[in-house]
């Protein structure tokens, strides 16, 4: 009877665990960026919410992504999404449907953010032209982020590095040496078992 009870609470305790990891990686609110006054939501828009006629689109060492990508599948690579010359941003995306689609037009799952700060002519990251779920990040520290995302489950609250969790998005920032926000990233957990 002493066994049967153990083995009772050991199922229970596993059926718990593995409801708990479940609902780390789904649900969340999925976060909506503007970007140079696109709005993307992640998950759900596709690339081609950046018009080639305003935009460049490409894929490092291999030019414009004229390709077809299979259903279910995803770039492995990145594309950077640049105007006026400038990189704005990297891309990541996949196609979550049954059907072949441009590679610039497929959901985007990942973006990343890239500013110099140290340099303000170099920067890739204008003061107002980047907001994340409405927030300006240009130019904060990690007590204003953490600020912001108190409502997110920290993964990581480094000096250099902060990492939150909602449901199934990750949202990152890494620090430059003066502790100012340098690069964002911000990611839907997607099945990569995709082709």
């Amino acid at each position: 009877m002493k066994k049967m009870k153990q083995r009772l609470a050991g199922l229970l305790l596993a059926a718990m665990m593995a409801v708990s990891l479940s609902a780390c990686s789904s649900g969340g609110t999925a976060p909506v960026l503007t970007v140079a006054g696109k709005e993307v939501t992640l998950g759900d828009t596709g690339a081609s919410v950046f018009p080639l006629t305003e935009f460049e689109m490409e894929i490092p060492g291999e030019g414009i992504p004229l390709d077809k990508m299979p259903g279910k599948s995803w770039l492995s690579t990145f594309m950077t999404l640049k105007k006026d010359s400038s990189s704005y941003a990297y891309l990541y995306v996949y196609n979550p449907g049954r059907d072949e689609v441009l590679a610039t037009s497929a959901t985007i799952y990942k973006i990343s953010f890239h500013m110099h700060s140290e340099d303000e002519e170099a920067s890739y990251w204008a003061e107002d032209n980047v907001l994340i779920n409405g927030v300006n990040y240009f130019g904060m520290d990690a007590e204003a982020i953490k600020e912001t995302m108190t409502e997110y489950k920290a993964l990581s609250e480094e000096s250099d590095y902060l990492a939150y969790r909602d449901g199934k998005y990750v949202y990152s920032f890494n620090l430059d040496e003066s502790g100012i926000v340098e690069e964002i990233e911000v990611e839907m957990d997607i099945d990569k078992s995709y082709s």
